[in-house]
């Protein structure tokens, strides 16, 4: 039997280097499948807009499969719309433990709002390569102007319908977006943020941010599991926090759901997570 490398239906990926990071991105797009004919009607095709919500997922060489699918499996009963998933990963090679590892090099610097040198050293000496840290700022300027205008430009996407979608460290970046760049998108999936980090550097933003606005125009869906709560992890806690004190602002426009799943720990949280959170970001009104 001759074998072949698998591909999801619909999709594409190609490399973007970024002036403003001065690193190269993976980027996986899946396309609805009403897209490419959109008069055609019956069931996954019925209704296509003129123009998409679209996904920008964090840790896509992780996550962009199983969102692709979710997306396309929860819109064919018709109570959510499908969407453009644009998928910002790393390089990938035949060998998926070095790909690992040099995506996990490499979100360290994307998705964090300040240097730890304690998280480069520990990093570096864990994944035998090395690892910087702090450079959240340049990543959320790569993705306001380059990659959303490129997307824009060539896909009927919804500019007002932009959902930024990211776990974990991919959390704390979304986190730090939600406060840095709200306009840019209409719904934030925030997924076990790593709150913690950066001497919880996010819980200072937001107050920072609450001193000089009343008003925070944006959909939030914030989960964690109900077992990320030991000793050495405070996400469960730190994340009820960051809700209540969302809560407590009382920001004009700010539409915000918390979730805790029962008995899921840090890894096994993202589907249940990602799957509602995209339900809450693309359900039909």
């Amino acid at each position: 039997m001759t074998a072949k490398p698998a591909t999801i239906l619909a999709s594409e990926t190609r490399l973007m280097k970024s002036k403003h990071t001065g690193r190269t991105y993976r980027i996986t797009i899946s396309l609805p499948y009403a897209y490419s004919k959109p008069g055609v009607k019956g069931g996954a095709f019925d209704n296509a807009p003129a123009a998409w919500p679209v996904v920008y997922l964090l840790d896509a060489n992780w996550f962009f499969g199983m969102v692709t699918d979710t997306v396309r499996a929860m819109a064919w009963c018709g109570r959510t719309t499908e969407a453009i998933v644009v998928g910002i990963g790393y390089s990938e090679n035949a060998d998926p433990q070095e790909t690992f590892r040099e995506a996990m090099a490499r979100r360290e610097n994307d998705f964090t709002p300040v240097r730890s040198e304690v998280i480069e050293k520990e990093m570096t000496e864990g994944i035998r390569r090395p690892v910087y840290t702090g450079d959240a700022g340049n990543f959320l300027k790569f993705i306001k102007d380059e990659l959303t205008p490129q997307v824009e430009k060539e896909f009927r996407a919804d500019p007002s319908k932009r959902i930024l979608a990211g776990h974990s460290l991919g959390g704390l970046f979304a986190a730090f977006a939600l406060f840095e760049g709200p306009d840019l998108f209409n719904t934030f999936i925030i997924g076990s943020p790593y709150l913690a980090y950066g001497d919880k550097f996010t819980f200072k933003h937001e107050e920072a941010f609450a001193q000089k606005h009343k008003k925070l125009p944006a959909n939030v869906y914030l989960f964690a599991g109900e077992l990320e709560e030991s000793v050495d992890d405070t996400t469960l806690t730190d994340s009820l926090r960051f809700a209540a004190v969302l809560q407590s602002r009382k920001y004009k426009g700010l539409s915000l759901v918390n979730q805790v799943f029962v008995d899921q720990n840090h890894c096994e949280v993202t589907a249940p997570g990602f799957q509602a959170g995209l339900k809450f970001a693309l359900k039909k009104s």
